[in-house]
């Protein structure tokens, strides 16, 4: 009977002893911490499986993830950050990041940190030489043209630069009687970057302001003979690309989701059409769209924070993501994969090749980080204004020029 006792009472110790433990483990799971990462239009079926492999490997941690529209993504981001719980790690553009930045918003990384990723990128990312941002994904854009038209007219040597542009544009008008060239000048640093290629960036020498007074004539000049349409000032991007799809237009600069919608939408025109790299200026540099990843000084969880964003970053993920979207992935690994060496003929493949090798010889120097916007908008004005002045002599347009290098010298102080 002793034993029977005794043996009843092991039983009910284990039983007590499996219930707390599971009480224990369930408590644990409540009290896991919480890192809370926003990220602007992501696929959901991708960060799910990202967030469920990184919380495996990390059970002690919590992913919170938010998606935010586009449209509302700066605003409200800033009003986190001047909270005192801004959430640990956020996706942004790097314009809106290095304004945080110079807030002193921001925690920066240091060379370690960033080994995985391209050098270039990360040349894009810093201020005053401090790393305040890691890149996230890239789109570099191509030149699309319509290689019936453009054969015809000119040749199969397709042009390789914006001066070979403004070169061969009266001989292509007078042979297709359309636009040579269509692109949505006045939309935000569409033309600052046509500067940067040619090595415009401060307007610190006559080099630099010459060329620009070049630059701004040849726009002229193709504007005042119809050789860019007469909207050029007004349109956004994806009104290129209509343009383009309604052969109002023979050659345009656009990232491979756009092919993706002439191939769908005008199919006749995707079939006469063939892609290049971009336009190039004196510099022979390419640009480049970049989304990043940033976290902010008052991160409760800056550790985990780097480490997501690594592994949210490393080569299996960037290459996943590539592949669903169509981006560029910002890890160097990623981009020696064959997907990006080996692209078939279709355009669409064909132009991730292109994008990616153009991250190697990126435009890097630019007009700063300080008043980039006014910059931006300064530098449209200017064309505007000579685009639309009735006769635009050659000194009228120096006149402007010389405005605006005095109006770009005071915004970059």
């Amino acid at each position: 009977m002793r034993k029977k006792i005794i043996y009843f009472l092991f039983v009910i110790s284990l039983f007590c002893l499996y219930f707390s433990y599971q009480m224990y483990l369930e408590t644990k799971k409540h009290d896991k911490k919480k890192l809370v990462f926003w990220s602007i239009q992501l696929q959901k079926d991708y960060m799910e499986d990202i967030i469920y492999e990184f919380e495996k490997q990390n059970p002690e941690y919590k992913i919170v993830w938010v998606d935010i529209p586009i449209q509302e993504a700066q605003k409200r981001t800033l009003a986190s950050i001047l909270s005192s719980n801004p959430p640990d790690l956020i996706n942004l553009n790097p314009d809106f990041s290095v304004i945080l930045a110079q807030r002193n918003a921001l925690e920066f990384f240091n060379e370690n940190d960033v080994s995985q990723f391209h050098n270039k990128l990360i040349d894009k990312l810093r201020y005053e030489n401090k790393i305040y941002a890691l890149p996230f994904y890239a789109t570099s854009p191509v030149t699309i043209y319509n290689k019936e038209i453009y054969n015809k007219c000119i040749g199969n040597n397709f042009i390789k630069s914006y001066d070979e542009l403004f070169e061969i544009s009266p001989k292509l008008y007078n042979c297709s009687k359309i636009a040579p060239f269509t692109a949505s000048l006045n939309e935000n640093d569409t033309l600052a970057k046509i500067l940067n290629k040619y090595d415009i960036y401060s307007f610190e020498d006559e080099k630099q302001i010459q060329k620009a007074i070049d630059i701004y004539s040849n726009f002229n000049n193709m504007y005042k003979k119809e050789y860019l349409p007469k909207d050029v000032l007004t349109i956004n991007h994806r009104e290129v690309i209509e343009k383009y799809m309604s052969n109002q237009s023979v050659v345009i600069v656009a990232g491979s989701n756009f092919i993706k919608s002439i191939k769908t939408d005008a199919n006749d025109i995707y079939l006469k059409s063939s892609i290049a790299p971009q336009l190039v200026g004196d510099n022979k540099g390419y640009d480049v769209s970049l989304m990043n990843l940033i976290i902010p000084k008052k991160s409760q969880n800056k550790e985990i924070a780097l480490k997501f964003a690594l592994f949210l970053t490393n080569k299996e993920n960037q290459l996943k993501l590539s592949k669903l979207t169509n981006v560029l992935p910002a890890n160097k690994y990623a981009l020696e994969d064959v997907y990006f060496k080996n692209c078939p003929a279709d355009l669409v493949e064909k132009s991730r090749c292109i994008g990616a090798s153009q991250l190697n010889n990126l435009v890097i120097k630019d007009f700063g980080d300080k008043n980039k916007k006014t910059i931006n908008e300064t530098i449209n004005k200017t064309l505007e204004e000579i685009l639309l002045e009735k006769n635009s002599s050659p000194d009228a347009i120096k006149e402007r020029i010389f405005n605006l290098v005095l109006q770009i010298k005071n915004l970059v102080l």
